[in-house]
């Protein structure tokens, strides 16, 4: 009984964690209709970002956000607006195309800085931990739950509480009827490719704390 309940609490956890990854991925998919293949490397990318930052700074991975997730917000603008922006007919299946060749372009990047040596993040809390009944449960966990929980409440909120969520649903709905009701489309994708890639950011520090990684590791979340 107590390997299901610390499996089944694993599971929960572990599964906040790929939500997050994954909720940026959505957000893109549903904005734009575009495949992003590419979204793995950009979660190798932000626990490269924090790696460096805590490698020659010594700053704390989950603080390392709050410079990495706007890095990556501007980042992700940009790859909307230079490579995704002008595909203007069969965008789902070309957009697998560039997203791949930027996911390419990236590791290749991450493999000149970096080398192709695995590395992982590292906390003073990586390996302590909360007991549950007669199990433990690592922090690095419970606080990349947390984090889940988090962004995945403030996105909800910016998405039904705020204007700018609103034309992002009126987009995902309808993109031809959004633009005839005054609805800069345009924008709108840009910023919500740069929301879907900033919180790639944010799912990259707690894979690159719970695993090692290389800059082929992004193959491994896209599989």
């Amino acid at each position: 009984m107590t390997l299901v309940l610390e499996a089944a609490v694993l599971g929960v956890l572990t599964g906040g964690v790929y939500a997050l990854m994954a909720s940026g991925l959505t957000l893109i998919f549903g904005v734009m209709r575009i495949i992003n293949v590419g979204h793995g490397a950009l979660v190798i990318l932000g626990a490269y970002l924090s790696f460096a930052l805590w490698h020659n700074l010594n700053v704390d991975p989950f603080l390392s956000l709050v410079v990495t997730m706007p890095v990556m917000f501007v980042l992700g603008v940009i790859m909307q607006i230079v490579f995704v922006r002008p595909l203007k007919t069969d965008r789902e299946a070309l957009s697998v195309l560039v997203t791949y060749a930027l996911a390419l372009g990236i590791e290749g990047l991450l493999a000149y800085f970096f080398t192709s040596n695995y590395v992982q993040l590292r906390a003073w809390y990586e390996n302590a931990s909360f007991p549950i009944g007669s199990f433990r449960i690592t922090y690095v966990y419970i606080y990349g739950f947390l984090l889940c929980i988090a962004i995945l409440a403030a996105i909800f909120l910016m998405l039904y509480r705020t204007t700018f969520g609103g034309a992002i649903r009126a987009t995902m709905l309808n993109r031809t009827a959004a633009q005839l009701v005054g609805i800069d489309v345009d924008r709108v994708s840009a910023i919500a490719f740069g929301i879907g890639t900033a919180t790639a950011a944010a799912g990259g520090v707690v894979f690159g704390i719970t695993n090692t990684f290389n800059p082929g590791s992004h193959y491994d979340l896209i599989s």
